[in-house]
């Protein structure tokens, strides 16, 4: 069994929230976050500690549900690589880049899931998965060069 929850972050995004009204595709990126617990009592522990946090952290659960731990033969959970977690930490600039709201809604759309007219609009013409593929790739390239950079430093020798 797992435990999945959906957190709106932000005071300006849970008055929107509360007033149903719809978050543009920048504060989905940002402000909204999905969270999976293996165990009920790890997202507990989550729970608490954002509790404590409270004081400089304005934050609204919208939704909270279980899974079952139902695993396709053909497809192992342990053995997916979470590439998104590992840009989101490394990437730099994760929070203003373009590329990173673009790959949202890209993957919205190739998922089915609902996208603005606008960006309907931009990307009409385009081959999604493609697209799509060709950003992450990029995102993801960007994140393990800084990665590398930051864990591996250029060492300066002092010549005197």
């Amino acid at each position: 069994m797992k435990f999945i929850t959906e957190i709106i972050f932000g005071k300006e995004q849970i008055i929107k929230y509360h007033n149903n009204q719809s978050f543009d595709d920048f504060e989905k990126v940002i402000n909204v976050k999905k969270y999976t617990f293996e165990t009920q009592a790890e997202r507990n522990a989550f729970y608490k500690g954002m509790a404590e946090a409270v004081g400089w952290l304005e934050f609204e659960v919208a939704k909270e549900f279980e899974e079952n731990d139902h695993k396709n033969l053909n497809e192992k959970e342990d053995d997916k690589f979470d590439y998104w977690s590992f840009i989101e930490k490394y990437y730099p600039n994760y929070s203003s880049c373009d590329n990173v709201l673009l790959s949202d809604v890209l993957t919205r759309k190739l998922e089915g899931e609902e996208v603005s007219d606008e960006d309907e609009e931009y990307i009409k013409d385009w081959d999604i998965k493609k697209e799509l593929f060709e950003i992450d790739k990029q995102l993801l390239c960007d994140a393990f060069e800084n990665y590398f950079n930051t864990t591996y430093p250029e060492k300066v020798i002092d010549n005197e």
